[in-house]
């Protein structure tokens, strides 16, 4: 029964785990006495209670993969496949590609919290900056500019109405900003971040993002030695609420039909192009899984590349709208001011 009080490891700490393990096994150690090891390195009172109660399971006979199945604390997909090293005697590789694979989700969630957050941010602070110049700034220069008998300019007069009759407007807009900028920031700061997978699911960068998964999984499952038609089900059941889901469950129907797995899948629009070719060459070359494993990188290098560009046109844009905003009032506060100091001069 799973012990519903441990947390769940983070995408980082799930790398750093397997990686830990990995190095252990690769020195001879056994898994009781590395997760004991683990285990006395281990400060937080939540991760030792957690250690604690796989090494008493592992005491009592269980393996490693049964262990971590029974805390709770670790996804299916984990245990899975440390099943399967254990059992094809490939555990040191399997714990190495597991930490390579949780790394890189770990990096994909932070590009897309770097994403989302900043311009969210950022959006809440121009509807705050907006609202300060036009509900507070403005009329003090209009009476001002009253005291000394000048009239404002009509862009002023135009600002000042607006921030008498629109002020309210502008502090709800503001409060919405904010709002969903809370929104998005508690959102993406969960452990696993799944709350913003239906926002992003529809964009180019996800399907790289999928790309990068499947291929990740699939190389993985490969080096573990499982068989091909296997790996797919598995990656099929790992990705089902993926974008990738129906091209993986078309490649899995053809792959099982006879259809060679490289042309299966480029039939099925997972890989196009160069990667399909890469892909082919690769399989003919007796290096699947080394092949899968570039893709992956190759994938997510993509997802990056595109996450990166949208930020930089949002900011772009915010900074433009920002910049708008400023330049408008102060031209409206500007243009009066030059009108007295020509009075003063003449």
């Amino acid at each position: 029964m799973k012990n519903k009080n441990l947390l769940r490891l983070t995408d980082d700490e799930l790398s750093n785990f397997c990686q830990q393990l990995s190095l252990l096994a690769r020195a001879g150690i056994t898994g009781e006495e590395s997760i004991a090891m683990l285990l006395a390195e281990t400060e937080t009172t939540a991760k030792q209670q957690l250690y604690t109660d796989i090494h008493n399971d592992m005491l009592q006979g269980a393996t490693l993969s049964a262990a971590l199945q029974k805390s709770g604390a670790f996804p299916a997909y984990l245990v899975q496949m440390i099943e399967i090293g254990q059992t094809s005697g490939r555990a040191e590789q399997v714990l190495d590609a597991l930490s390579t694979y949780y790394q890189r989700e770990a990096d994909t969630l932070r590009a897309l919290r770097q994403t989302v957050a900043y311009p969210a941010g950022m959006s809440a602070l121009i509807a705050v900056i907006v609202l300060i110049l036009v509900a507070r700034v403005l009329p003090v220069f209009q009476r001002v500019f009253e005291q000394l008998g000048v009239a404002a300019s009509p862009t002023a007069a135009m600002l000042l109405q607006f921030g008498e009759a629109g002020k309210y407007i502008a502090i709800v807009l503001a409060i919405v900003l904010i709002i969903c900028a809370i929104w998005l920031f508690w959102m993406l700061f969960q452990k696993d971040a799944r709350g913003f997978g239906t926002l992003f699911s529809k964009t180019e960068a996800a399907h790289c993002v999928d790309r990068s998964r499947f291929s990740s999984a699939m190389a993985l499952m490969l080096a573990s030695g499982l068989p091909l038609e296997a790996s797919l089900e598995r990656v099929c059941t790992l990705l089902k609420d993926s974008s990738l889901s129906g091209p993986i469950d078309v490649c899995y129907r053809q792959t099982i039909a006879g259809t060679p797995f490289p042309k299966a899948v480029a039939d099925a629009k997972i890989f196009t192009g160069i990667e399909a070719g890469l892909l082919s060459t690769g399989f003919r070359a007796g290096i699947p899984d080394q092949t899968m494993e570039d893709l992956g990188r190759r994938s997510s290098a993509q997802a990056s590349e595109f996450l990166n560009r949208t930020l930089i046109r949002f900011e772009y844009g915010l900074v433009v709208a920002l910049c708008a905003a400023v330049a408008l009032v102060l031209l409206s506060v500007m243009l009066p001011l030059l009108g007295v100091l020509s009075t003063i001069g003449g």
